[in-house]
């Protein structure tokens, strides 16, 4: 387990889900710094911080712990539709029935 390995993916993730350290560490529950020191390869995680920050972010143990995505799962699709589960989950109500409603209409186009 290369601890480099992972603080990189956990990095790259939450990069390109526009998360900050620190709104991450919220979401799991530890401090910025620790998010940080996780990144660099120069903490360990329990077995509970890391589940949660698979969970938020999605990404599989296989993937943290080996760049590896598990055969017969389709992580192109996983990935788009967690990041549309976590983009509109951080919405207000009154945003969400905006986007709802946008979602609709734009799917007539996408059937025809």
């Amino acid at each position: 387990m290369d601890l480099m390995e992972i603080g990189s993916r956990i990095k790259q993730a939450r990069r390109s889900e526009k998360l900050t350290q620190e709104q991450l560490a919220e979401m799991v529950n530890v401090s910025p710094h620790y998010i940080y020191e996780i990144e660099q390869g120069r903490k360990t995680m329990s077995l509970e911080t890391l589940e949660r920050i698979s969970s938020e972010l999605h990404l599989s143990l296989d993937y943290l712990f080996w760049g590896t995505v598990a055969p017969g799962t389709d992580k192109d699709a996983e990935s788009a539709s967690a990041q549309l589960d976590r983009k509109v989950g951080r919405l207000s109500d009154s945003e969400k029935t905006v986007v709802s409603d946008i979602l609709t209409e734009f799917a007539i186009y996408l059937k025809k």
